[in-house]
């Protein structure tokens, strides 16, 4: 239950940024770690929920995709 609250939360702040964040900045404003925020992003971008290329510093751009947005639209978020 934790993962998919974590990951709603993931992309509900992408969608709060159309021009998308990066990692490292999405784990700060969400007080996860690092590496649980690129777990999701992982996820949601194997799952077309996200558009992300992932890079080690944390640097990669992350922005939400239509069928992400459909996904929280059918979560009623």
């Amino acid at each position: 239950m934790a993962l998919d609250k974590d990951r709603n939360r993931v992309l509900t702040a992408l969608r709060a940024q159309p021009e998308g964040l990066d990692s490292a900045t999405l784990a700060q404003a969400l007080a996860l770690t690092h590496d649980v925020v690129e777990r999701h992003l992982t996820y949601c971008a194997d799952y077309a929920l996200a558009h992300w290329i992932r890079k080690k510093d944390g640097s990669g751009r992350a922005m939400i995709t239509d069928r992400g947005r459909d996904y929280l639209a059918r979560q009623s978020l």
